[in-house]
């Protein structure tokens, strides 16, 4: 699809579940029947057929037509041969890119979304719904009772009993994105927070070593504690799951490199002596090699396993899409059932 156009496709991006690999999500993405594929290029694809209740939502046929996009070369060749030909070609393009492209930063990638997660839940249980919806993006808010999110179109999903599916994403620009295709549940996509982090070059094992004594991990956290902190915000800092950074510090503190005090609900760690002189040695001594002329570097980056988690409003709920005042010619109803 051409990077300007706001739909993709549901079958390109299957509803997440926990502890997929890649390869199965490929795998799901390849059985996707071809009359399903078919359906949804001809609403996206200029010069396709055209579905009279999916016309029937735009302003007018020509808006329609405006929206839709031409035919890229690359897929007309295999759409020729059908919509699962199309699938099967999109799972394995899919898998590619993703062992070539992601796989190297995916430990680091999930590790982000991973403490997202387990931030927004935390939140949620801590302070209720409004705490975690209020800031999940641009052009979206919680009324209490509804979810509403501002579009140049109108429509409203009130699916009783099936909950929202809240899904991060560290690629996501603009508004927060939706999806409703039965018999998932709505899914909301949104700008995972601490993805500041995947910019950063991994602490390597020859730099320093504070590294090689206690690991990249450890040793992150430790330099890390130059004020006291609790789970929570060392997660934030350095996009580790609270898991992650919970069992690290239980290292760190059962070694005698941190200790924790408690102030009312909240636990804050901070470095002892022993570990403030190590972190202090250890910046000492990149500050010194930086000085100098590099002669290799050696990159690592380690991971914990996490729980993805599902955070999600039990109960009879509405996704409301309102209005605005974007132009006309940009408008992807409810109904077309897309990334939006």
């Amino acid at each position: 699809m051409p990077a300007d156009h706001s739909y993709a496709p549901d079958f390109l991006t299957p509803v997440p579940r926990h502890g997929e690999s890649m390869r199965e999500v490929a795998a799901r993405i390849a059985a996707t029947p071809g009359e399903e594929v078919d359906y949804q290029l001809d609403i996206a694809i200029r010069g396709r057929r055209v579905w009279p209740h999916v016309l029937a939502l735009h302003r007018s046929g020509a808006t329609y037509e405006r929206w839709r996009r031409p035919m890229p070369p690359a897929l007309a060749r295999v759409a020729r041969h059908g919509g699962a030909a199309v699938a099967t070609a999109a799972a394995t393009a899919m898998a590619t890119l993703f062992e070539s492209v992601l796989a190297p930063d995916w430990p680091r990638v999930r590790a982000v979304l991973d403490a997202d997660i387990s931030n927004r839940a935390d939140r949620m249980a801590a302070h209720g719904a409004a705490a975690v919806l209020d800031d999940l993006g641009e052009r979206m808010r919680w009324t209490g009772a509804e979810l509403v999110l501002e579009r140049p179109y109108s429509g409203i999903i009130d699916w009783a009993d099936e909950g929202v599916l809240f899904v991060p994403a560290t690629t996501l620009v603009g508004p927060v994105l939706f999806a409703a295709e039965r018999p998932h549940p709505p899914v909301l996509i949104y700008r995972a927070r601490g993805i500041g982090a995947l910019g950063e070059r991994p602490a390597g094992a020859a730099e320093s070593a504070l590294t090689g004594l206690v690991g990249v991990t450890r040793a992150a956290l430790l330099t890390t504690l130059d004020v006291p902190a609790s789970t929570v915000e060392l997660s934030r800092r350095t996009g580790w799951s609270s898991a992650t950074v919970s069992y690290h510090l239980g290292i760190l503190l059962r070694a005698g490199l941190v200790e924790r005090n408690r102030r009312g609900r909240v636990v804050r760690y901070t470095r002892t002596g022993l570990g403030t002189a190590l972190a202090t040695s250890s910046a000492q001594e990149q500050a010194s090699r930086a000085a100098q002329p590099p002669s290799a570097i050696c990159t690592d980056s380690s991971t914990a396993p996490a729980e993805n988690r599902r955070s999600g409003i039990p109960g009879r709920r509405q996704c409301s899409v309102k209005q605005d005042s974007a132009p006309v010619d940009d408008p992807c109803p409810d109904e077309l059932r897309g990334r939006r």
